[in-house]
């Protein structure tokens, strides 16, 4: 394998696939039309993108330092949506370089393969095709290939994807697949809107409240109505709202800061602020405890929330969201290593797909003290991964899955149940009217 794969799937220069074989040995797309089912998988990428870059500095080396840079990629169509051809730029710590990338859908298995040429090295051999498909938004393509002499397999993954952004995730596995390493992340935005895409946040607090019997209405209702441009005014992302669907009493919310002393200076500021003075005591009198609050930050790097603030639902908007958020809360008994995260970022996403799951993002314990009145469980070494799913039904078996599925957890090497402090526990949440993240 050369020294590099990269993102946007895998490519090759058109020029470099003229036909080994005459015409009459290769069928006409139309004659091989049996499956076009995923023909328009990647017509969400048309266009022009900014890619922010995160790469390890050393594959299957047990390397925790990452590279981050940011390039450009710009995709179109051949072939009357049979290819495209995606030109990239990437500027790298050392100096830009420029890649070309190369999709061809086959309507006789329904999947896409994927080449990619080096343009610091045009003229060397190219890495084998990724090949696979989309299922559940989720695209996940594999080849067999080799890296330093090894046999490895390596795997891409497209997810997160809307109209002005997607993620694009590569990983090798040197054991055939039982354990993998994610090696590169990509951000893509589009060119106009990458001011507007955020991760919320590098810092980040988990919010359980208990509350009086009957009363969770009225402290959404409240909180709706008052506590949301308040927070963000002092420098807060209100990330997101809900209502526990299996406890009629909780009321759940996310945080999230630019980092601890960002969170102190807004907590400050907040809890000082005309508005909290004014209507704390109508929102401490639906409480019987507020003091379940985990702090969090990402898991590795790109695994937070990918959020545009921009898209935050008016107070007229719809009472229900269409779907489900999903939580998994891993108790262990030491803080969570990066060997388990990028194993579970890896393997866990197949799972999802079956139970109609999509991964939104991966969180650990925040280590930092907490320097401000309000409490926190400090004591906790959590790992907690958050999915969403169109139905309740589907959440409760993605749950499930994340939980305790074994083809994954029974994986060699995955020592889960030994390493815990006590069992995983799942929220099922519904966003209320304004939440800023939704299924």
């Amino acid at each position: 394998m050369k020294n590099h794969r990269l993102t946007l799937a895998a490519g090759l220069l058109l020029g470099s696939i003229a036909p080994a074989h005459s015409s009459e040995e290769i069928p006409e797309p139309g004659q091989a039309a049996a499956n076009l089912t995923g023909l328009h998988d990647f017509d969400f990428f048309v266009g022009e993108w900014h890619v922010h870059h995160r790469r390890l500095k050393e594959r299957l080396a047990d390397s925790r330092e990452w590279l981050e840079f940011d390039g450009t990629s710009s995709m179109r169509k051949l072939m009357d949506g049979w290819a495209n051809v995606d030109d990239n730029v990437l500027d790298m710590p050392g100096g830009a370089y420029r890649g070309v990338s190369l999709r061809a859908y086959d309507p006789t298995t329904g999947q896409w393969a994927i080449w990619w040429l080096d343009g610091r090295d045009p003229f060397g051999d190219l890495d084998p095709p990724v090949k696979g498909r989309f299922e559940n938004g989720v695209g996940t393509f594999y080849a067999d290939d080799t890296f330093k002499g090894k046999p490895i397999r390596v795997r891409f993954i497209w997810s997160h994807i809307t109209p002005t952004s997607a993620l694009w995730e590569q990983a090798f596995s040197p054991d055939g697949g039982k354990i993998w390493e994610t090696n590169w992340i990509m951000e893509l935005t589009r060119d106009n809107q990458v001011s507007s895409m955020q991760e919320l946040s590098p810092v980040v607090e988990l919010r359980q409240y208990t509350l009086k019997p009957g009363r969770r209405e009225d402290l959404i209702h409240l909180f709706e109505d008052n506590f949301i441009k308040p927070q963000e005014a002092v420098g807060a992302a209100v990330i997101g709202q809900f209502r526990d669907q299996r406890a009629p009493d909780r009321f759940v919310w996310l945080r999230g800061f630019g980092d601890m002393g960002a969170r102190r200076q807004a907590l400050e500021k907040f809890y000082g602020s005309p508005v909290w003075l004014k209507f704390r005591g109508a929102a401490n009198d639906t409480m019987i405890d507020s003091d379940n609050v985990l702090l969090l930050k990402p898991a590795r790097p790109g695994s937070g929330f990918h959020l545009d603030p921009a898209t935050r639902p008016p107070l007229s908007g719809a009472e229900t969201a269409d779907g489900f958020i999903g939580a998994v809360i891993y108790y262990f008994k030491v803080s969570v290593d990066g060997k388990f995260t990028d194993f579970f970022a890896s393997s866990v996403s197949p799972v999802l797909q079956r139970a109609n799951g999509r991964l939104l993002a991966e969180f650990v314990t925040e280590p930092a003290n907490n320097d401000f009145r309000l409490p926190v469980r400090e004591s906790e070494h959590v790992f907690i991964a958050f999915a969403a799913f169109p139905t309740e039904s589907a959440c409760a078996a993605g749950l499930a899955a994340m939980k305790d599925d074994p083809v994954w957890t029974a994986l060699p090497g995955v020592a889960l149940r030994s390493t815990m402090a006590k069992p995983a526990e799942t929220l099922t949440l519904a966003p209320c009217r304004r939440s800023l993240l939704r299924p």
